[in-house]
């Protein structure tokens, strides 16, 4: 029983000895703290897009007055995450450039409703996709890193 008990000492000291299992797990309870005002401004922006678009005076309103000003203080809580290994680091960065982009596509998507110009609409669409595609890509690099670590 003396040598069960040793092992899983061992096996626990290893695990706690691990800088990026312990970045990854104090990033995470970040981005939990913070996960609440991307979710609030994309619910917000799913309620006016796609088939739920009603027109555009609706969609510039929540734009204007919601998912704009809550992604960005999502984006600047995003930006003041600090992790402290480099393969943390990567992974947050990943998910500054795709917040990044889908505030960029909300801005664009709002001038483009203010000039009614299709063109600008079209490009903040593929900004916002691109955005959504990158935050894949970083949910695909965290689990890889959970699993390895």
């Amino acid at each position: 029983m003396k040598k069960y008990y040793i092992f899983f000492l061992f096996i626990f000291i290893l695990g706690c000895n691990d800088p990026i299992k312990i970045d990854l797990q104090s990033y995470s309870n970040q981005i939990k703290q913070i996960s609440s005002l991307e979710e609030d401004a994309l619910k917000r922006w799913n309620s006016v897009s796609g088939s739920n678009f009603v027109n555009d005076g609706y969609m510039y309103q929540a734009l204007d007055t919601y998912i704009i000003d809550n992604y960005s203080r999502f984006l600047d809580k995003l930006s003041n995450i600090k992790p402290q290994t480099k393969e943390i680091q990567e992974l947050n960065n990943i998910y500054i450039d795709a917040a990044q982009k889908q505030l960029n596509g909300f801005k664009m998507m709002k001038d483009g409703l203010e000039k009614h110009s299709k063109d600008i609409m079209n490009n903040a669409y593929q900004l916002l996709t691109d955005g959504r595609a990158e935050e894949r890509n970083w949910v695909n690099k965290y689990e890889e890193l959970s699993k390895a670590h």
